[in-house]
């Protein structure tokens, strides 16, 4: 755990001193169009030299992995699923949401969840059936075990991107009125909707748009450590590395105090459009967050 977490803070400082510099990055286009900049290539091959280091049996699908590196990933029964940064927009937009998010995946389930925050100075990891801890400060050695996942009482936040889609929102929000409670809609960037999950900052994160199983997996051991859970369309846990595609047209993640509320969303992915359930290719106009 102390190799990850020192990875992790590692990473954060390579991510910090991109964002900070004073002139723009280069950013360019993906085949599905998501930009991707120098700082998601450094950060890629950072994590991939220093996961290679801590366990060099286990591979690593990330993001940035070229297709030669994970031809073979359909036989991975364990590997890393790593988005180096996730939250490319908000990092050029300087919004300072973006995250590094790392799971470990054992037979398509995720059992270790690690989201860091660069520009917060802290990081959450998660073992389901062990706890949560947080790490903060220099080098994120300050450490912390069971991360609070209050109720709000009486109201029900729901968990969004401010680049998501308006009137998707709207519906998703509006399944939610008939719980009795004040809803509000509370706005975070990329993993960081996880993260509020696990500390009590929102109790239900609906997914309304396409995004990647390294956009999820991450947060999904967190939540579940923390007692929530995340499900896909169908109502059931999520698994990883096990379809031709990596794309995920919808989940719902739910804290503790969350957990209440799912039964009013059911069936709402029907809601939103599919994106074919595929490829990489398959995310194009998709909105990222």
């Amino acid at each position: 755990m102390t190799g990850l977490i020192t990875l992790l803070s590692n990473t954060s400082d390579i991510l910090i001193g991109y964002y900070s510099q004073s002139q723009p990055l280069r950013v360019d286009r993906k085949d599905d169009r998501s930009p991707v900049t120098e700082a998601d290539h450094h950060a890629h091959r950072m994590l991939a030299e220093g996961l290679a280091a801590l366990t060099p049996d286990i591979p690593l699908l990330s993001e940035e992995s070229a297709q030669d590196e994970i031809r073979d990933r359909h036989g991975w029964r364990m590997c890393w699923l790593v988005d180096p940064l996730d939250g490319t927009r908000e990092f050029i937009g300087r919004t300072g949401e973006f995250t590094i998010n790392i799971a470990l995946i054992l037979d398509h389930v995720s059992i270790l969840g690690a989201i860091a925050e660069p520009m917060a100075g802290r990081c959450y990891l998660g073992v389901p059936g062990q706890g949560v801890w947080l790490f903060q400060g220099e080098g994120l050695r300050q450490t912390t075990r069971a991360v609070s996942c209050a109720s709000a009482n009486d109201v029900v936040r729901l968990l969004a991107s401010q680049r998501h889609h308006e009137a998707r929102v709207g519906a998703l929000l509006e399944r939610l009125i008939p719980s009795g409670r004040t809803v509000e809609r509370v706005n975070a960037g990329s993993a960081l909707k996880f993260c509020a999950l696990v500390d009590g900052r929102g109790d239900i994160y609906p997914r309304s748009s396409p995004c990647y199983e390294w956009d999820v997996a991450a947060g999904d051991a967190l939540v579940r450590a923390a007692g929530g859970v995340v499900l896909n369309e169908e109502g059931k846990p999520m698994s990883y590395n096990a379809r031709p595609g990596l794309l995920v047209d919808y989940f719902v993640a739910a804290a503790p105090s969350g957990l209440e509320f799912l039964p009013l969303l059911d069936g709402v992915h029907r809601l939103f459009p599919s994106s074919g359930g595929g490829t990489r290719e398959s995310k194009e106009g998709a909105v990222n967050g």
